[in-house]
């Protein structure tokens, strides 16, 4: 008896259809946009969801194809190694399952010291995996999509390799690059929720803030009150017509008023505050200050002249001025 020969091959078989289970047609037609085989006799979808095992991206061009193709999957900012590395792992046996020496485990011992030190040869890779953990723990406390932690992570590197890290704390850096990521991808966080991630004073998070700014050049837009709004709302537990009637008062005070950008939290704060007034389902001002991250005073205060300048918002609709009569 022949005994069968064992394919060399451990690849899994897909099963494709080959006809059609409604009108036995063998007329299938392959959706590659949408991952679909459909039957071009009677239009019945026979499978749906294929994997595409082509690279995500697309090349129109030789040079651009040599520069996409890679192996494996794209790098990230938020690893915690600048450049590539080789991982000699602890072992004690070795692929066949036979005990190593004594001798080669030295030698093995010694060459991962070697690579471990040669690791961190580059400017900031000493500190980076700490780094990268501190990033990590702070996008992690912060609920931030992982776009936004990867942009702080590149802000990260960036920084330890201008040697900015000298003379300051790692969580303060993480928590300034933290906060222009959040601002450069319009989804700003106060100092207050900083300070609170990572245990390190605003005072010191300004500072580091500016000298990022200042070292590796970058542009920040201003943070505008509006882009507090939804947060804000939705941690107060306020629906959408609170969510648009302050939206209308900011618009009115952008128009009448634009030197209240200089403190979009407090801005942002008070016609919360106002608009829940308005639509029935007031909140705090204790509620309200918390949640902003401000206080009591600053809160009143920034009230009183928002209600001034928004009163006619909130009244009878405009009429519009009759012009003059000519002369």
């Amino acid at each position: 008896m022949i005994a069968p020969r064992a394919t060399s091959s451990k690849r899994p078989q897909v099963d494709e259809p080959v006809a059609c289970p409604e009108c036995k047609s063998t007329h299938l037609v392959r959706d590659e946009q949408r991952g679909e085989v459909v039957c071009d006799g009677c239009g019945l979808v026979i499978s749906d969801s294929a994997i595409d095992p082509g690279p995500e991206w697309s090349a129109f061009s030789v040079e651009e194809h040599d520069r996409l193709s890679r192996t494996g999957a794209p790098r990230g900012y938020t690893s915690q190694s600048i450049s590539l590395t080789t991982v000699i792992p602890f072992a004690a046996k070795d692929s066949k399952g036979n005990p190593i020496p004594v001798r080669e485990r030295e030698k093995y011992f010694r060459m991962r010291k070697l690579q471990r030190h040669s690791d961190h040869s580059r400017p900031g890779e000493r500190s980076l995996p700490e780094t990268m953990v501190v990033l990590d723990r702070v996008a992690s406390s912060l609920g931030l999509p992982k776009a936004l932690e990867e942009q702080g992570g590149f802000l990260c590197k960036k920084a330890l390799e201008k040697g900015l890290l000298r003379g300051r704390k790692i969580a303060a850096i993480v928590a300034a690059a933290v906060y222009a990521s959040c601002r450069m991808g319009g989804v700003p966080r106060t100092l207050e929720e900083l300070q609170q991630a990572t245990g390190v004073r605003k005072k010191e998070i300004g500072k580091s803030y500016h000298v990022l700014l200042r070292e590796l050049g970058l542009r920040v837009p201003p943070s505008k009150p509006a882009d507090y709004v939804s947060r804000f709302c939705s941690e107060l537990g306020l629906g959408t017509d609170v969510q648009r009637q302050t939206y209308k008062i900011l618009k009115e005070i952008e128009a009448s008023d634009r030197s209240l950008a200089l403190s979009p939290v407090g801005t942002s704060a008070a016609a919360i505050y106002l608009a829940s007034l308005a639509c029935g389902k007031r909140r705090p001002q204790k509620l309200v200050a918390k949640v902003a991250g401000v206080s009591e005073v600053t809160l009143r205060n920034r009230f009183r002249y928002v209600s001034d300048l928004s009163r006619l918002l909130l009244a009878a609709p405009r009429t519009r001025a009759t012009p003059p009569p000519p002369r």
